[in-house]
């Protein structure tokens, strides 16, 4: 399975690639974005997949009836998660602008390809080789035992231990001011260098750490035997960079070819047809979770949302980083990280409550969430390795890109068990309602949930 589940993650990645080459697609930072949110929902779908598989054969069945099983059980999860994401991925690819619609192209052919080779490439491989029998057993490292805590009940707690930190990041993000936003959003300086050989970026961030600039946007360009790199830097910065360079690298041959003032590459338009996006994204997302599941769920979803992401800009105020296109591009993907992985718990209850299973709404819900916490955890840990080498070995600019989606992960693993799942408790306790009312609700919407479920 572990094979499998690399090879359909390789053939998103081509098909992905593909597909942008095709529309003759520039790559951004927040298009890399996008990417990265679509590996992280690819290696989802597999530990849902196979922690299903795992599940069934447990309970004694045949390989061949517990793969079957396995991705009937796990479509719903997939599915709604992708969807939910691809709702607002539209929506942002139909009223954003810039390069919040260049996150919204990679993420939704992101989705698509991931659907694809998850439920049709990864299914058809592993049934060929239970079916030739070439796979006759199949062996899993059980990682996390089955627990039983009660999640619920630390609702109130961490919702206050939440609140807290929202509010400290609030007042950082009002006292900073203006300096929470870099060169993209207030304009700054454009300075452009020339060298006869091919210049080193990372020798020109070195010699601007010593005045703060080492993360500064630099573009590098070659005409006529001239290699050419333009530096972003804040305002009234211009020639202290020059001074700098030249002092540090006067052995590079660097000649200054000139620098201006331009204005913000974030303008009033492009924020707001952003933040309607958004918005519209946000109620998308309403719609759709109440169809599929029920009010509750889609309240717990939203707050979940945006408590992710309004979490993530304030610890980065609290940090003391600048927000900047690049980190526009990592809280997009936070916020789809964060529905999916709702989604996936949510799905859980959903069963949970259509079972029968008795017990009062509590248990209930703490038990589907215990049951999704392997699942949780390993997807959380598989996207977090690479993002931490990027963190750790990606260079300054990709540094604040990898803290954000870093911070985001850790997170939205924790909003989805401790701030959404605790919401739908108790808003159907405020109706007055219990198990039986709450199961009465989604029941005949878990039916419909899943059509790939045998009847």
């Amino acid at each position: 399975p572990g094979l499998i589940a690399n090879l359909a993650l390789i053939i998103n990645l081509i098909l992905l690639v593909g597909a942008l080459t095709m529309f003759h697609f520039v790559l951004t930072l927040p298009g890399i974005a996008g990417i990265i949110l679509t590996i992280g929902l690819s290696v989802d779908a597999n530990v849902l997949i196979y922690e299903r598989l795992r599940e069934e054969m447990a309970l004694g069945k045949s390989l061949k009836v517990a793969v079957n099983t396995a991705y009937e059980k796990a479509f719903s999860s997939i599915f709604d998660a992708n969807v939910t994401t691809l709702i607002t991925a539209a929506i942002l690819f139909w009223k954003a602008s810039g390069p919040v619609k260049g996150f919204a192209i990679s993420l939704s052919l992101g989705i698509l390809a991931s659907l694809f080779t998850a439920l049709i490439v990864g299914r058809n491989c592993l049934g060929w080789l239970v079916d030739t029998g070439r796979l006759k057993r199949i062996s899993m490292l059980h990682l996390i035992s089955a627990q039983n805590i009660n999640f619920l009940g630390k609702g109130f707690i961490a919702c206050m231990c939440s609140l807290a930190l929202l509010l400290a990041g609030a007042f950082a993000f009002y006292k900073r001011g203006e300096r929470n936003f870099g060169v993209d959003f207030r304009g700054g300086d454009l300075i452009t260098l020339s060298a006869p050989g091919k210049i080193d970026i990372g020798q020109v961030r070195g010699a601007l750490k010593p005045i703060g600039l080492a993360d500064a946007s630099i573009q590098e360009s070659t005409q006529v035997g001239r290699s050419y790199i333009t530096i972003r830097t804040p305002l009234n910065t211009s020639d202290k960079v020059e001074k700098q360079v030249m002092q540090t690298l006067p052995g590079s041959g660097f000649r200054v070819e000139g620098s201006e003032r331009v204005g913000a590459l974030v303008g009033g338009e492009l924020a707001k047809n952003s933040l309607i996006a958004l918005g519209l994204g946000i109620l998308g997302i309403l719609i759709f979770v109440t169809f599929r599941f029920q009010l509750s769920f889609a309240v717990g979803a939203i707050v979940a949302l945006l408590h992710d992401v309004l979490m993530t800009v304030g610890v980065f105020a609290l940090f003391g980083r600048e927000l900047t296109l690049t980190i526009v591009g990592a809280v997009l993907t936070v916020a789809g990280y964060s529905i999916n992985d709702t989604i996936v718990v949510y799905d859980r209850i959903r069963e949970g409550l259509a079972s029968g299973r008795r017990g009062t709404i509590e248990e209930i819900m703490n038990s589907s969430i215990n049951q999704t916490l392997s699942r949780t955890i390993l997807t959380s840990t598989v996207t977090l390795i690479p993002i931490l080498c990027l963190f750790l070995f990606g260079g300054a600019v990709l540094r604040d890109f990898s803290l954000a989606i870093i911070i985001g992960v850790v997170v939205g693993t924790y909003s989805s068990i401790f701030i959404a799942s605790p919401i739908v408790l108790w808003w159907t306790r405020a109706r007055g309602g219990g198990a039986t009312a709450l199961r009465r609700e989604v029941t005949q919407k878990a039916a419909a949930a899943n059509p790939l479920a045998q009847r």
